[in-house]
């Protein structure tokens, strides 16, 4: 095999291990940071890589699962039931604010370490949410499918056996990029999904220091909502925490647009750290605002069902358009040439 064949297979592995981490919804090989809890260490728009088969020690930067979203964040210490975590820019542990301690069997990966840096590509991952939409991912698509198949015909010219042909239908083709496509999408979109935490203290020194409030004391908290993508997104949002409520459930981006969400919260007689977190899910307006809220209502994931009947009908329109017919053949053969 050919040293451009093995790049190649292992470009396509990462790219597989990376679309994998989508589907399973668990960050593979590399993630992004979407916060700034580890600055400087990690900031917002950093793309890092990820070592799944480390195991977590105190001082370690992993990611894990919590409260059913991934996050980045540094190991402060171990116990028996788990680690705890904090974001090197947070002024308390993620388990002072109620949290149990992150499970061992949460935890994806450990984020490697060379020179006291983490291994990471600045601002990458603000572009990657610029463009992540159908655009990266379909371009992912293709970029593997014309990788497989130049790996299929691409082995094997110097052997004398190269009469076996390939056929594949151009319905079969058609019907095969646009599930992927499909797929795509709907990966693209819950990848803009997460969440908007904030931590506060309840103390009798309110006042005194940024994030500290009296007991039983009130204050708003505005957070920054941007729409990275290259489309409009409906953004709809859900806060559980009986301590705040938000000023609005819904806010309409368009492309590259930024919004303040403002959060009322009512500061516990109880003094300690606390830690409110916001469900941010955004749409693509491919429907009415009011459906799609209306859907998010009953379940979250089914206005991606509407998108996905209503991406295949026009799909299907467009193969019934050009008058595809069901005998046309793509024919591979050995010799890298493509016949229709």
């Amino acid at each position: 095999m050919k040293l451009s064949d093995i790049l190649l297979l292992v470009l396509l592995a990462f790219l597989l291990a990376s679309t994998a981490g989508f589907v399973l919804n668990r960050p593979v090989l590399l993630s992004y940071v979407t916060s700034d809890s580890m600055t400087p260490t990690l900031n917002r728009g950093d793309l890092f890589l990820i070592n799944p088969l480390a195991e977590a020690k105190p001082d370690d930067i992993v990611v894990f699962n919590l409260n059913g979203h991934w996050t980045v964040h540094r190991v402060v210490a171990e116990t028996d039931g788990g680690y705890i975590t904090k974001g090197d820019h947070n002024i308390a542990t993620d388990q002072q604010g109620g949290t149990n301690t992150v499970k061992r069997e949460s935890v994806a990966g450990v984020v490697p370490i060379i020179f006291g840096t983490p291994l990471k590509v600045p601002e990458v991952g603000n572009y990657i949410q610029k463009l992540s939409g159908t655009t990266i991912n379909i371009l992912l698509a293709v970029f593997m499918i014309i990788g497989g198949a130049t790996l299929l015909t691409g082995r094997g010219e110097e052997r004398k056996k190269e009469k076996k042909v390939y056929r594949l239908r151009y319905e079969t083709l058609y019907v095969a990029v646009s599930t992927v496509s499909i797929a795509m999408l709907l990966l693209s979109i819950l990848a803009t999904w997460g969440t908007a935490g904030f931590s506060y203290a309840s103390t009798l020194a309110g006042g005194q220091r940024e994030g500290w409030y009296l007991p039983d004391s009130e204050f708003d908290k505005q957070i920054e909502i941007k729409n990275n993508a290259l489309f409009p997104l409906i953004y709809v949002f859900s806060l559980e925490s009986d301590r705040a409520e938000l000023q609005e459930s819904s806010k309409i981006l368009s492309a590259g647009e930024k919004a303040e969400l403002n959060v009322h919260v009512k500061v516990p007689s109880e003094t300690r750290i606390y830690y409110d977190e916001i469900v941010v899910q955004a749409y693509p307006l491919i429907l009415p605002s009011e459906i799609i809220i209306r859907m998010h209502s009953l379940s979250p994931l089914l206005p991606l069902a509407a998108f996905a009947m209503e991406f295949a009908v026009v799909l299907s329109v467009i193969y019934y358009a050009t008058n595809a017919g069901e005998e046309e053949v793509i024919r591979l053969n050995k010799r890298r040439r493509l016949k229709l």
